[in-house]
């Protein structure tokens, strides 16, 4: 087995016009420098995007579970670790910690990613890069994935169309609109009161240009339950803990 590093990690500065109103990053753009990173530890194992084009194939956040005890300020470093906890032929799970300028841990990251093949957009394959990967498991603290139940006594149903600046290169709904569409339905006030301290999200099928979505939303004390469905069909589930910030 060739030798590859198992523990990647980046450092990002915060820019003011990152930040959301609460002077902190917004939740869509940490999931964005989590996939960042990703992307970039993946292509030092020899099984990023380029060797998975080379197969016909490409990466897909399936599921992420994130904690968080507080989030990145503006103007300051944060640095993202990552490590591959597991992977089989049929995806592999990819762990995250996220650490604040003076390195202490803020917040912990679960993820599981499939190939898909790119005609196709089945699930793929990815025996071939499994001798890349020397898996580093029972590190990371977050819980594997539970599931997320369907929404059955919704407070609020609202539609949404996806256009053209919700698509990435894969030429699906790119992963963190999901999220910005999700906590659209909520209003810059109830964050100024409240933190994300648990998010879950379950991708179950892709979301195209021009796609029309309805979304649901069970609200439980400080949690959230929000179901997109396309013609009645889920397409996306999750899970949200909020804790008051003044608690």
């Amino acid at each position: 087995m060739t030798d590859f590093p198992n523990f990647f990690s980046k450092t990002f500065f915060l820019n003011a016009s990152e930040c959301n109103a609460q002077q902190i990053i917004p939740l869509p753009q940490l999931v964005q420098r989590l996939i960042d990173t990703a992307t970039l530890h993946s292509s030092a194992l020899k099984a990023g995007p380029k060797e998975l084009k080379e197969m016909g194939l490409t990466w897909v956040l399936s599921r992420l579970t994130m904690e968080m005890d507080s989030f990145p300020v503006m103007d300051t470093d944060f640095t993202i670790e990552t490590w591959v906890e597991s992977i089989n032929r049929h995806f592999t799970e990819r762990a995250f910690r996220i650490k604040d300028n003076i390195g202490n841990t803020i917040g912990n990251v679960r993820t599981i990613w499939i190939a898909i093949d790119i005609i196709e957009r089945r699930s793929a394959d990815i025996t071939a890069l499994m001798s890349h990967v020397t898996p580093t498991p029972g590190v990371c603290p977050v819980q594997r994935q539970s599931k997320i139940q369907a929404v059955t006594n919704p407070d609020l149903i609202r539609r949404h169309r996806f256009s053209y600046c919700d698509i990435d290169f894969n030429r699906h709904v790119n992963s963190t609109r999901y999220i910005e569409t999700i906590l659209n339905d909520r209003d810059v006030e109830f964050f100024d009161t409240h933190s994300i301290s648990r998010f879950e999200i379950a991708y179950l099928n892709e979301i195209h240009y021009d796609d029309t979505v309805e979304i649901a939303r069970h609200s439980d004390g400080d949690t959230s339950t929000v179901e997109i469905l396309r013609d009645g069909t889920a397409v996306t589930r999750c899970r949200i803990e909020y804790r008051s910030i003044n608690a």
